[in-house]
């Protein structure tokens, strides 16, 4: 919460520095976004809406830039405009086809559009492209093999993480399918230690997903896991 704030007053200081940069804009796209997903922005304050809007508005100020587009792509995505979402990150790649981020992001898109195999050749690329990338590529593997049900790759993904604290939910979900109760417990009191105020019906509200199906696919593993 704290991290994501700081990051917003830079971004939005760097905005009224120059009102021209791009990049500016699209990472207060992002922290408005986050902030949202976690509950960190209250709904009064239409944090979905302006991050739609400082996207498009870093795409007006940079048409070269992918990143602009990319996070174009991740507005639409939760805002659950699904074609909209994929036409800007084909955009952002075709600009930059060699910027793993946002080829990970991309993937994340696909796996919420139930394009799940795609995804997970998209993020293997990712990882060619930047072999020292972040946690979030493989939070994004492990999902895109959720979906697939290929319960003990999530897993592995997942473990590989240097700090799996955001992966437990997957975790949680990955080892109940499975029948392995006992580890998806431990999991599943590990989301309610870092996020005391889980709800299934509220992280269930907030998943991009396309196909209801995939939503409800997780929301089953973590009920198994013994969430609420």
């Amino acid at each position: 919460d704290r991290d994501n704030a700081a990051a917003q007053q830079l971004y939005g200081e760097a905005n009224k520095l120059d009102a021209e940069y791009a990049r500016a804009a699209a990472g207060i796209s992002r922290s408005l976004n986050v902030g949202w997903r976690y509950n960190w922005i209250d709904e009064s304050e239409h944090p979905l809406d302006r991050a739609l809007e400082y996207a498009q508005n870093a795409v007006l100020l940079d048409q070269s830039d992918a990143r602009g587009y990319g996070e174009l792509g991740y507005a639409h995505l939760y805002r659950k405009e699904h074609s909209s979402s994929l036409i800007a990150y084909e955009r952002a790649v075709t600009l930059n086809p060699n910027d793993a981020d946002l080829l990970a992001d991309m993937a994340d898109a696909l796996t919420h559009c139930s394009r799940s195999s795609e995804a997970i050749e998209l993020l293997n690329r990712a990882m060619q492209l930047n072999p020292y990338f972040p946690d979030v590529y493989l939070w994004h593997l492990g999902g895109a093999y959720y979906n697939e049900r290929q319960y003990e790759e999530a897993i592995s993904a997942i473990s590989r993480m240097n700090n799996p604290a955001e992966g437990h939910r997957l975790l949680a979900a990955s080892y109940a399918q499975l029948n392995n109760q006992e580890q998806a417990r431990l999991c599943a009191e590990r989301v309610m230690q870092t996020h005391p105020g889980f709800s299934l019906d509220q992280w269930a509200s907030i998943q991009p997903d396309l196909n209801s199906d995939d939503m409800m696919h997780f929301i089953e593993g973590l009920k198994k896991a013994g969430l609420k």
